[in-house]
């Protein structure tokens, strides 16, 4: 039986090429600016990557919080309704 086209797919099985080279250009950004050695580089990669990532969403994470309060905001001074939430 034929499987059918869905837009939805599994995302991790194909980010593993972004991940790569995520991967490279951390550890060439991490040896270059900080005058690491390369091993100690390939060592300290997959942090600053965590690191960055959480940084990214809690920055997201923010300015949703930033947007939803100014809509409640708006909504109880009575400027118009939102379809956000």
């Amino acid at each position: 039986m034929k499987q059918p086209n869905t837009l939805a797919e599994s995302s991790l099985a194909k980010s593993k090429l972004e991940l790569v080279a995520l991967f490279v250009i951390t550890t060439i950004a991490l040896s270059g600016a900080f005058q690491m050695h390369w091993a100690v580089s390939l060592l300290v990669a997959p942090l600053a990557m965590a690191g960055g990532i959480l940084a990214i969403m809690f920055g997201v994470h923010t300015l949703w919080m930033l947007v939803t309060g100014a809509e409640k905001l708006g909504m109880m001074v009575g400027l118009r309704k939102t379809p956000l939430l």
